[in-house]
């Protein structure tokens, strides 16, 4: 597990822009005051999109399922969700993704990631 640079707003250093796939994931592990997590970061459309690598439903890592426009699709057991809402769309039900806040910085890609969440 490795440790990742922090700024003052709560931003993480996870990547370089030319390291995240257009329309796959890239799976960054992380660990932050003894709280290790993966986030899961892609681009579509241009747009970086960064969540919790983890399946709402039975905790299966979403970064080996496949995006299909803004659909991202579990390969655990079919779930898909919206990357635009984090909200589910097969099968309709309240748990969704844990999208979190990107920005980037040149080619550098932050992620406000608030690891007990």
């Amino acid at each position: 597990m490795s440790t990742h640079e922090k700024d003052s707003a709560g931003f993480y250093r996870l990547a370089q822009l030319d390291q995240i796939p257009e329309d796959d994931m890239l799976q960054v592990p992380m660990e932050d005051e003894g709280v290790e997590l993966e986030v899961a970061l892609t681009i579509v459309d241009g747009e970086i999109y960064a969540f919790r690598d983890v399946c709402p439903h039975m905790a299966f890592p979403l970064s080996v399922g496949y995006i299909n426009g803004t659909t991202l699709h579990c390969v655990g057991h079919a779930w898909t969700f919206d990357l635009k809402s984090g909200k589910a769309v097969v099968p309709p039900v309240k748990k969704g993704l844990k999208l979190y806040e990107t920005r980037l910085d040149g080619d550098t890609v932050w992620v406000k990631v608030d690891p007990l969440f």
